[in-house]
């Protein structure tokens, strides 16, 4: 199993034993969690202009507090509606794959030199962190979304799942969400302001 999943890593706590057991307010407290969302800033004011159309065009059917953590949210809530309804492991596994491929580069890897004694060394081959593609958009935008833990450990227990058809891909949470977030609106973009589309934005926060 891989360490972890997410920057919360719950999968890994819970089959070590480490999470507490809790009482009924400190539980209340507890259930939801923050994680740390990040994507191309372009991508993120166009969320912030689609949320504004939406005002726009419906007025008071918009929900005071639908902003980009909301609308990340629900559309992170849709993904695994539609987990939960049947599909398939494999085509969910080349959805993140493409995803990963699509919007972040690959690991970079570099040789360092490593001591394995005061006068020996070795050169070991390391990877870095996955960063998004460069472009003329290369500011990154990062949002604090707030979230319930059972959501997250769903989240955790179906890239678990997942693992035998990623051909050694790794994707988090926070990337899943990224991944789901920028589908969307790259959608938006190429589609123009689709009333279909805000219209179904619409009817899914009535539900949320």
């Amino acid at each position: 199993m891989r360490k972890s999943y997410s920057s919360l890593n719950l999968l890994q706590e819970r089959l070590l034993g480490l999470t507490e057991t809790k009482g009924l307010f400190k539980s209340l407290l507890s259930n939801r969690k923050y994680l740390t969302i990040t994507m191309p800033y372009y991508d993120y004011i166009r969320g912030k202009i689609f949320i504004e159309d939406l005002r726009d065009n419906f007025g008071e059917d918009v929900p005071y507090n639908f902003d980009m953590g909301v609308l990340l949210h629900m559309l992170y809530d849709d993904f695994l509606a539609q987990i939960k309804k049947g599909a398939k492991n494999e085509e969910i596994a080349l959805y993140l794959i493409r995803g990963k491929e699509k919007h972040f580069k690959k690991k970079k890897q570099k040789r360092v030199m490593k001591a394995l004694t005061k006068h020996i060394f070795e050169f070991e081959t390391v990877e870095e962190e996955d960063e998004y593609f460069e472009s003329q958009e290369s500011k990154i935008a990062y949002l604090e979304l707030r979230i319930r833990e059972s959501e997250v450990l769903r989240g955790e227990v179906l890239i678990y799942d997942l693992e035998p058809f990623m051909k050694g891909i790794n994707v988090t949470i926070e990337q899943l969400i990224s991944i789901v977030y920028l589908d969307f609106i790259e959608n938006v973009k190429s589609e123009g302001n689709s009333l279909k589309v805000q219209k179904s934005i619409l009817a899914h926060l009535k539900r949320f």
